[in-house]
């Protein structure tokens, strides 16, 4: 079990990267007109933009800029930006969203390299030279799978095996619509396979977690709301979203498996984005040093090796470095995606347990069953 206080987290953030000079934006002045920026992204990360982009006009390429925001369930997000929601740039919660806009034509397929060619992070995409910590490309944050748990932890969870035991009771979204539920299932079934148990048992352990839940909102944050409000005794959530909640001064307490997923959430300028040079600014300014200092004060783990380096410290550790699991190690979101979250289940021959596709669409009939 890992408790921490989130004390940190309540430094002023608005000034954490205005502090700073933008050095790393090589923008002339005209760049910087006054026009708008729609940002379009996943629920739990409309809090912190607040914050970005007041940092952001403080400084000369945001001066005159404006912002709207659409912040919700990330699925959600996503079809409405299909069907034409303005778009500028969108953060989202994971890469499949970002290959539904793609085949929308909303997004460039090269989506992932405009860290490099707008951003001017990571000057080898061969990764010899790579700026970034992981080596997933067009990743503007990081985080884990963590659980919120009531003051004092009543109830003794430490580890995904606490949160099927009975009398537990799970909070965490609903897979269908948002993409924190994706990772948080992933990371239940990876921390089965990190401590040397078999696939089947991963999709029994899933079985018995989703039989322990007794509530799945349509996004985190409407999982963290309705947590605090009193439903359940432990929720499934990201990192930065438990320590925000408590740094906002909710009495929660966060605990950190020691196995878990690494949560990596994707951004992309749109096709209306890379041609509005406010947002191409915006865009690099999420990446530079002062855009990734605000991100780290307010919980999330900065993507660039500088910062996280004199962050570092403040974040939960691993024993082994497998025992941060990573999509890319349970075999790449296109494959995952398929096996997991196939709204089509398939089962091999002459077995009616065990899906092949379509494990989380078969397993959530048995959510809420020992509620």
């Amino acid at each position: 079990m890992h408790l921490r206080s989130s004390k940190w987290f309540q430094l002023t953030a608005l000034s954490a990267a205005a502090a700073l000079p933008l050095t790393s934006l090589a923008l002339e002045p005209a760049q910087a007109a006054s026009t708008t920026v729609n940002i379009v992204g996943y629920s739990v990360v409309g809090p912190a933009y607040k914050i970005l982009e007041a940092d952001f006009q403080a400084t000369s390429a945001g001066a005159g800029v404006t912002f709207t925001n659409s912040f919700g369930a990330s699925d959600t997000e996503t079809n409405n930006v299909v069907a034409g929601q303005p778009a500028d740039i969108v953060n989202l919660s994971y890469e499949p969203n970002l290959q539904t806009l793609v085949t929308a034509g909303r997004v460039a397929a090269n989506w992932a390299s405009q860290e490099l060619s707008v951003g001017g992070v990571n000057a080898s995409l061969r990764l010899q030279k790579a700026q970034t910590t992981y080596r997933t490309p067009g990743i503007v944050t990081d985080s884990v799978v963590a659980f919120a748990v009531r003051p004092g932890n009543p109830l003794g969870i430490k580890n995904w095996g606490s949160l099927t035991k009975s009398g537990v009771q799970v909070v965490t979204p609903n897979p269908v619509t948002s993409g924190s539920a994706r990772w948080n299932l992933l990371a239940g079934y990876g921390a089965q396979v990190a401590i040397g148990r078999s696939p089947k048992q991963g999709q029994n352990y899933l079985k018995a977690l989703l039989a322990n839940t007794v509530a799945q909102p349509t996004s985190g944050s409407a999982a963290l709301a309705a947590f605090i409000a009193g439903t359940g005794n432990v929720l499934i959530d990201y990192e930065d979203d438990i320590d925000a909640a408590i740094g906002a001064g909710d009495q929660l307490q966060i605990v950190t498996p020691p196995q878990t997923l690494l949560i990596e959430n994707p951004i992309a300028l749109t096709d209306t984005g890379v041609t509005n040079p406010s947002a191409v600014a915006f865009y690099q300014y999420l990446f530079s040093t002062p855009g990734q200092t605000a991100f780290a004060s307010l919980g999330y783990r900065s993507v660039l090796k500088s910062v996280w380096a004199s962050t570092e410290g403040k974040f939960a550790s691993f024993k082994k470095s497998t025992d941060l699991i990573t999509v890319e190690s349970l075999g790449g979101w296109p494959a995952v995606n398929l096996e997991f979250f196939s709204p089509a289940v398939v089962f091999p021959a002459n077995n009616t347990t065990y899906p092949k596709f379509g494990i989380v669409t078969y397993l959530e009939k048995f959510a809420g069953s020992t509620a």
